[in-house]
């Protein structure tokens, strides 16, 4: 418990469209994590990164559309590596876990975690691309039903009908997280303006009843995380998020909790996960906020908003700030435990709960803590 923490955060403002390489954009937001925690170069020793591009059309060039360990340990010069992990999945709780693991067992003592996402020109959000498919998708792809936006589709429409639940009701999420991007300034959506209802609702499906704005946002863009051990993290300039616990999907996301020796009421702030907007919801029940069938009624009525039961993904989440595969949500986590969110800071922040993943996309929850 409280064995590791994060110490510093960097990032990118993420664009559709930049004028810099995603390369470029990881190494300024390594290096602006490790500025933040105090440190130099030459005190990283470890790695962690999650660098698999998502899209189906991905080339897998390093530095152009993936960012590998490999490339960041030669793009900063940092000589003094002895451990270095990239995970496969692309989560980035992958890669906080992993680090943790290396620190505990002293295969480092200080970790670099970055993750960096790739919007590819020409590609439209729900292009499948695929000429052959095996194992599962075999019987999947033809019939359209490969895309994750499509099975979520589906999830939300059984949710919809199994609670006489509304898009109405899903709009009071879309609203909250385009309020909370509007006070970061890493968000795409930045001084954009706020999502109205109207537009939330006449927006364009993509499969329905899964419309634009229920989909997490393509970016190019990179974020930053350094870890240590506890009893370095003490000595550094910053006050540390301790991380506390973990459970991973395998194990059951709600072991966060007993591992934690905390329950859902002793979360100041969460950061759920939502990739897709339906996550949302299915995070606020899974974590026990509220009860089944209840979290749109739970959201509606103001609780996931700044002054709310639980102020929730106050960073403007995937669907706002932009699409980082977790890396935004543990970055936000770590800045609210810091007390270092600036416009967004929620008073007096103990516990913070990230969420990563989802039912069908097996991440991990994470308790991080004020120690």
């Amino acid at each position: 418990m409280n064995e590791t923490a994060i110490v510093g955060v960097g990032g990118t403002r993420m664009e559709r469209r930049p004028d810099r390489s995603l390369g470029a954009l990881a190494l300024d937001a390594a290096l602006a994590a490790i500025e933040d925690a105090g440190l130099t170069p030459a005190d990283i020793d470890g790695y962690a990164g999650a660098p698999p591009g998502v899209n189906l059309t991905a080339h897998h060039w390093d530095g152009v559309d993936e960012v590998s360990g490999i490339y960041v340990v030669g793009g900063l010069g940092l000589k003094n590596v002895r451990w270095i992990i990239d995970s496969t999945k692309g989560l980035t709780c992958d890669a906080v876990i992993e680090a943790a693991y290396a620190l505990m067992a002293g295969a480092a003592t200080h970790v670099l975690v970055v993750r960096g996402m790739y919007n590819p020109p020409n590609v439209r959000y729900a292009e499948q691309g695929l000429s052959e498919a095996g194992g599962a998708s075999q019987f999947m792809a033809p019939y359209g039903a490969n895309s994750g936006i499509l099975r979520a589709g589906m999830e939300l429409q059984s949710y919809l009908h199994a609670n006489h639940a509304t898009k109405a009701d899903l709009y009071h999420v879309a609203k909250t997280l385009r309020d909370h991007a509007l006070l970061n300034p890493l968000s795409y959506w930045y001084g954009k303006g706020p999502l109205t209802e109207d537009e939330y609702l006449s927006s364009r499906m993509i499969f329905e009843p899964m419309c634009l704005y229920d989909c997490d946002i393509p970016v190019t863009g990179a974020g930053a995380l350094v870890m240590t051990t506890a009893d370095r993290a003490r000595h550094l300039r910053q006050r540390p998020a301790y991380v506390r616990a973990f459970a991973t999907a395998v194990e059951g996301y709600k072991n966060v909790y007993p591992k934690s020796g905390l329950g859902p009421r002793d979360v100041q702030v969460a950061q759920l996960y939502d990739g897709f907007l339906p996550f949302f919801w299915e995070w606020l029940e899974t974590m026990e906020f509220c009860g089944p069938g209840e979290a749109h009624a739970f959201a509606r009525d103001g609780n996931i908003t700044f002054g709310g039961q639980l102020p929730s993904t106050t960073f403007g989440g995937s669907l706002c700030e932009g699409r980082l595969h977790g890396m935004g949500h543990i970055r936000e986590g770590a800045l609210q435990v810091m007390g270092r969110a600036g416009a967004r800071q929620v008073p007096d922040v103990q516990h913070c709960l990230v969420t990563v993943g989802s039912k069908r996309v097996p991440g991990a929850a994470i308790m991080l803590d004020a120690g």
